[in-house]
């Protein structure tokens, strides 16, 4: 009679690793190749690595994800385990997890535009592009996301916007004083008077990760005060910023 196991709930790990608990029906001696991991939607599986680990009843798909990867693959059982219970081998057999998402992809910004220079009373803008989608980045919250040091802590009070067309800005174009009829859009503010909870799209740090936010290109404003000296400066800080939420 065939072997049947069940697969328990996906765990995802520190690394790109991610755990699947396999429980069969009775005890077992089981090997890697029976363990079937197929594509569905994003990336290829190209480098990706897993193992079959556990003994008796209780095993557990390792797979391990390559940096800079997201989709979506289906995993399955097909091959045969040796039973202890009467020394002979037979097929195993489970219910396809049909639906694994994964992403490796870390956030990083990848293109800049930065004025060579600011006249108090004037607006001075700030495009950076990230190479995915990402949120963390509120209408509040700019000076957490990013350091701000020299003229850029004595400026004022910076306004951010993300790009909402459905093509990339061009950063060579400079920015309209008025964005009335632009695709940048001011960002919201975290919601309030809620638990800032994964429920309510927080994190650990108290960043609000709300779909409402969510761009790729971002554009921070400032307008210049009198009293601004220095040189700007604006670096991102590291593990405020999170995405793409779909993944």
């Amino acid at each position: 009679m065939p072997v049947n196991a069940t697969f328990g709930t996906v765990e995802y790990r520190e690394n790109g690793e991610i755990g699947v608990p396999v429980t069969f029906g009775e005890n077992v001696v089981a090997g890697k190749s029976i363990v079937e991991i197929a594509r569905v939607s994003g990336d290829t599986l190209t480098g990706l690595e897993y193992r079959l680990v556990g003994s008796g009843t209780d095993f557990s798909v390792i797979i391990s994800v390559p940096p800079d990867r997201s989709g979506r693959f289906s995993l399955n059982l097909a091959g045969s385990v040796f039973k202890r219970t009467d020394s002979t081998w037979d097929t195993a057999t489970a219910t396809a997890v049909k639906n694994v998402d994964y992403s490796t992809v870390v956030p990083r910004i990848v293109d800049w535009d930065i004025p060579a220079d600011y006249t108090p009373g004037e607006t001075f803008d700030v495009r950076v592009a990230y190479n995915v989608k990402v949120t963390g980045l509120s209408d509040n919250n700019v000076q957490q996301v990013f350091l701000l040091e020299g003229a850029a802590d004595t400026m004022g009070t910076p306004t951010p916007y993300k790009w909402t067309g459905d093509t990339a800005p061009d950063f060579e174009v400079p920015v309209p004083e008025d964005l009335t009829e632009t695709d940048w859009q001011q960002l919201k503010l975290p919601p309030a008077n809620v638990p800032i909870t994964a429920e309510n799209d927080f994190d650990e740090n108290g960043f609000w990760h709300g779909a409402a936010n969510e761009g790729q290109y971002f554009m921070v404003r400032w307008t210049v005060q009198e009293n601004t000296t220095g040189i700007f400066s604006m670096t991102p800080r590291d593990g405020t910023v999170r995405g793409p939420i779909s993944s």
